[in-house]
């Protein structure tokens, strides 16, 4: 009776990975080779986005300390090299249309949603809208509307055309991250004085956590186990030691206190993190982060737009209740644009 029931509970797992693996590939193009421990780092840096944007102290120093440099990062390790102008030009295009626009009608949405909660004149939607658009920045700088999570998306536009121009011009990786080292303080220095429109000032600091990136796959660092381990624990105590000493680095409201202290920090959690995804394989987390991982730009824009802030956030008084049920929402709004997809590819299957 055992072996019947282990089996059954072995054939329902499999019809529960195959429906899951189906919904994950109905949002990836076929053609996509994904990498799926790259997919469980970012969907555990993106869950941990909701989770930082409710809780304080060590836990939000922590999960600030790599969270949005993790994707930075992983996006250049992923990326292709653009060896001519021309395919420089379509890359372009190409993110103009999935990034730029998704973030304009992000901020465009949420004006909707504060339009429906809290009514004013159609001119002064407009005027905010556009100057929202206009300096895509998370603050409460003066003159500046706050886009939220969405600043994200325009610092990696920027940053990525940045990074893409930076190795079409210097071909030699080794070479071209002196570059980008120096971009990216300029970055940081600009930043103390100024914010730039469409978080330009984050975009120079982003490309160089992009050629951090590339490096960890030019030198195949996840591929030497003896090197990996002993460079990941380093990292893991260095880690550890600048959450404990209150340093972290955040990029969407400019704070870099130590500046090359807590870049290294951020590139040491990543590393630690993706360790830890590589460890997670073949369990029985894996088919559930890969989704969350390969689909993190729903999840953030459902996040964006989950009325939150316009409404229902006043009513918690719980900093950790208002994570849990804000964390809850997000999924199930994450879950239910899946589940449409999934459906509609099926109907368009089926004609």
């Amino acid at each position: 009776m055992q072996t019947i029931s282990s089996q059954s509970d072995h054939i329902s797992q499999n019809r529960i990975n195959n429906f899951l693996n189906s919904i994950s590939q109905s949002m990836t193009k076929p053609s996509t080779k994904r990498i799926a421990w790259i997919d469980m780092a970012k969907a555990i840096a993106i869950l941990l986005m909701v989770v930082g944007h409710e809780v304080g102290g060590s836990i939000y120093t922590w999960i600030f300390s790599f969270h949005m440099p993790l994707f930075f990062i992983l996006s250049g390790y992923t990326a292709r090299r653009v060896d001519t102008w021309s395919g420089f030009r379509k890359i372009i295009s190409k993110l103009f249309k999935r990034i730029w626009i998704l973030a304009t009608l992000m901020i465009i949405l949420l004006a909707i949603e504060n339009y429906l909660f809290y009514p004013a004149q159609i001119a002064d939607v407009i005027k905010v809208t556009v100057m929202g658009i206009f300096w895509g920045s998370n603050g409460a700088r003066p003159g500046l509307n706050n886009v939220g999570v969405i600043w994200f998306l325009f610092a990696y536009f920027w940053a990525r055309i940045i990074f893409d121009m930076g190795r079409l011009i210097i071909k030699d990786d080794r070479y071209n991250g002196v570059m980008f080292a120096i971009l990216a303080y300029a970055g940081y220095l600009i930043s103390q004085k100024i914010w730039l429109p469409q978080a330009l000032d984050i975009a120079l600091i982003a490309a160089f956590f992009m050629w951090v990136g590339t490096i960890l796959r030019s030198y195949h660092f996840f591929s030497n186990s003896k090197t990996e381990f002993l460079t990941v624990l380093i990292a893991l105590v260095f880690w550890l030691w600048c959450v404990q000493s209150e340093l972290h680095i955040e990029l969407s409201i400019r704070s870099y206190p130590n500046f090359v202290i807590t870049v290294v920090e951020a590139i040491a959690g990543t590393l630690v993190i993706c360790y830890l995804s590589r460890g997670l394989m073949s369990t029985a987390l894996t088919s559930w982060l890969v989704i969350f991982g390969r689909n993190s730009i729903i999840l953030l824009c459902i996040h964006h737009l989950d009325f939150y802030w316009v409404f229902w956030g006043d009513l918690i008084h719980s900093s950790w209740r208002a994570m849990l049920l804000r964390l809850v929402i997000d999924i199930f709004g994450m879950v239910l644009v899946l589940a449409i997809k999934y459906l509609v590819n099926q109907i368009r299957g089926h004609k």
